[in-house]
């Protein structure tokens, strides 16, 4: 699969802005931040979060857990972080969509037979760390696969948008027949598409066979692709001159990150799992979740101190006897001053880990057109190339 090259919005205009915020942040070193005006913490009244974007994807995964999955399991943490950052290059109207992802999983023996073998790990979240930490802990086990009761069940649980301008996705994949269950599987197709969800189905095996052709003959032209994947074929990473520089920026960005709130520890303490998670398939894979750590889809408001500061700067007074010990003694003023420095050190930070993914992502682009291979047949290669058909469709431009 080629992997075109990112973040072509880089321009001058961005170097230019990171050197004014190295600029702010060696003035927050002396001292000196009253030239930026910010919200008191005492403000009466604390200002709305940034509002999001009128566009916006939300996608459900529904992964089959049974015990012959453990290749299809293995590819989607592989390439979670490739899928998620390939989004970040759609844009319209100027903006990136908001990124929103569920997960299920379905047909495993350890779940309730009476829910239909059936569960909600992550329901539709922004919180991409809490997503990566409950799929590196899924297991396999033997079961039953109802297709058509996990759709249903996804199609009313999550917090669908009731936007024309959302794109509204599900990614079903499993082994089986997709006719199982009491559920009948046209039907809760047609109640996905009554709610503007388009179904996506991904059989792991072959298409020809008597399971296979369920898969894609259950579906309508008003539904999803049907594709089938090779879910024991190893997922290639392909190292690049850039990915130690990229591992060094990303381990200065955790520094910015400052726990506040009861849970703040353990949540920031999750960041750096996720970390390890990726980079235990490789570097290159590290680099690809440091790209989505670098854009502004990845928000921390939870358990950030800067983050939680520009949604909500009252919350900071409230907690702030949970912040660290050199930062809950400041006063008020001295601690807005110090959000700002660590906020600019962060911004800089983020431009250089774009500035090195979009050159790591050309590196390896070349790399793949002249070894002439690719991974057309695997989890990852297809669900984005499905995506960015869907973000096509919703005139979205891919900046590549």
């Amino acid at each position: 699969m080629k992997i075109p090259s990112t973040f072509t919005w880089l321009s001058a205009a961005v170097f230019t802005a990171t050197l004014v915020l190295l600029t702010l942040t060696r003035a927050a070193s002396c001292g000196s931040y009253a030239s930026v005006p910010y919200p008191a913490l005492n403000a009466a009244t604390a200002p709305a979060a940034a509002p999001t974007s009128e566009n916006r994807i939300q996608i459900a995964f529904l992964l089959d857990t049974s015990s012959s999955m453990d290749g299809l399991i293995d590819q989607a943490k592989a390439r979670l972080w490739n899928i998620l950052s390939e989004i970040l290059k759609a844009e319209k109207d100027g903006e990136v969509p908001d990124i929103e992802i569920a997960l299920y999983h379905y047909g495993n023996s350890g779940l309730l037979p009476q829910t239909g073998y059936i569960e909600q790990i992550v329901p539709l979240t922004t919180d991409v760390d809490k997503f990566s930490e409950k799929l590196f802990a899924l297991t396999t086990g033997g079961g039953d696969e109802y297709c058509g009761h996990v759709i249903q069940t996804s199609t009313k649980e999550l917090a669908w948008d009731d936007s024309d301008r959302t794109i509204k996705l599900i990614y079903i994949a499993g082994n089986e027949s997709f006719l199982q269950g009491e559920v009948v599987a046209k039907e809760a197709l047609a109640k996905a598409r009554a709610r503007g969800i388009i179904v996506n189905t991904i059989f792991c095996g072959d298409p020809n066979s008597s399971e296979g052709r369920t898969w894609n003959n259950t579906l309508t032209e008003e539904d999803g692709d049907f594709f089938y994947i090779n879910q024991d074929e190893t997922v290639v990473f392909i190292a690049s001159p850039y990915d130690d520089a990229i591992e060094s920026s990303n381990q200065r960005l955790n520094k910015t990150y400052i726990a506040i709130g009861q849970d703040g520890s353990r949540l920031q303490a999750n960041q750096a799992i996720q970390d390890s998670n990726a980079a235990s398939y490789s570097k290159a894979n590290l680099s690809s979740r440091a790209r989505y750590k670098a854009s502004a889809k990845y928000k921390n408001e939870s358990w950030d101190l800067v983050d939680a500061y520009d949604a909500e700067p009252s919350r900071i007074k409230k907690e702030k006897a949970t912040l660290p010990e050199e930062l809950k003694n400041l006063d008020d003023e001295a601690l807005v001053a110090k959000i700002k420095a660590i906020k600019a050190e962060r911004e800089l930070l983020q431009a250089e880990i774009q500035a090195l993914t979009q050159k790591r992502d050309a590196y390896v682009a070349q790399a793949r057109k002249e070894a002439a291979s690719g991974e057309d047949n695997t989890l990852g290669a297809r669900i984005t190339k499905s995506v960015r058909k869907r973000l096509v469709e919703k005139k979205y431009t891919i900046k590549e």
